[in-house]
């Protein structure tokens, strides 16, 4: 059985489990564990490990995440040898939210005998009424909880605690105590940002106005909204002319000094959009901003009044 392991799940939690599953059934419980994420550190620091004899024992867990990450093609070449040449005393996990199948690492990943491949989807229904196995819970309580965690496992995991200490005597949960216990999780607003920016590039009024009102509940002022979506736009218009260059996220990071990888990918789903149309964005958000200052414009509905105009 090959000892190398490609997981993709879009729960932390139920790659966790699932790692944790494998190193039971393979008897690699006292094995030391090292973890890399790509994001953070490059390929080479977990090649190095698993091509390292251990000093604390024979046996060694390594897991790499993020792995679609790695740009150096050198690297990525002397992973797929060390997979062809294994090591029985290692055992080495690939973790990923999402495999895109189209790329050719992907490809050779999933095709590759000593590779086991592993997705998961998850049956949130299905998933909660095995937690709450003895619990007494009806389906339309089930939907509730599923919506007020906005999907998350971990999220919901975690309140299924909470609702079993709750109802530890009854030993039924109805959908009083998920709306009394269970308190609706907001996306991170930067997300939710995104999306705004989308739709009004798209000129959609019904999708610009539905996120708005979601908007409204991170209390966030109208003067913040408007510069950060004017600083999306222009991000995007730099990405988009360096991706022109042929440049790839990695170097369009340094270029622009981004924290963080991820929102050069988030941004990057938009730069399908001509510089034309982002700048005549960016211009009508300017004039917006400038009517709010000179006071010719309401503060209180300036976005919403900006969106049906468009």
């Amino acid at each position: 059985m090959p000892n190398n392991y490609l997981i993709e799940n879009e729960s932390f939690t139920m790659i966790q489990k699932e790692v944790e599953s494998i190193i039971t059934s393979r008897g690699f419980q006292e094995a030391t564990r090292s973890v890399y994420d790509i994001e953070e550190n490059p390929l080479e620091n977990a090649l190095e490990d698993l091509d390292t004899y251990s000093l604390f024992g024979d046996k060694k867990v390594i897991i790499i995440k993020n792995l679609f990450l790695e740009k150096k093609e050198q690297d990525l070449e002397r992973l797929l040898k060390y997979i062809s040449h294994e090591s029985e005393n290692n055992l080495l996990f690939m973790i990923a939210e999402k495999v895109d199948s189209r790329l050719a690492l992907s490809k050779r990943l999933m095709k590759n005998k000593n590779v086991t491949y592993i997705k998961k989807e998850v049956d949130l229904i299905k998933y909660i009424q095995e937690k709450l196995n003895t619990y007494k819970i009806d389906f339309a309580s089930i939907r509730l909880l599923i919506e007020k965690c906005q999907e998350d496992i971990t999220r919901i995991d975690s309140e299924c605690e909470k609702l079993m200490i709750y109802k530890i005597d009854s030993k039924q949960i109805t959908k009083e105590d998920i709306e009394t216990l269970v308190v609706k999780k907001l996306k991170d607003s930067s997300e939710v940002l995104f999306s705004l920016t989308n739709a009004l590039l798209e000129r959609n009024k019904k999708k610009s106005l539905k996120i708005y009102q979601e908007l409204e509940e991170y209390h966030l002022d109208i003067n913040s909204i408007i510069g950060l979506l004017a600083s999306q736009l222009k991000l995007i218009s730099q990405i988009k002319v360096l991706k022109g260059e042929g440049l790839n996220n990695v170097e369009i990071q340094e270029k622009l000094k981004l924290k963080s990888l991820y929102q050069i990918k988030k941004l990057s789903e938009y730069t399908t959009y001509r510089l034309e149309e982002i700048g005549n964005m960016i211009h009508l958000l300017s004039d917006l901003d400038f009517k709010i200052k000179s006071g010719r414009m309401d503060v209180e509905h300036a976005l919403i009044l900006f969106i049906v105009s468009l």
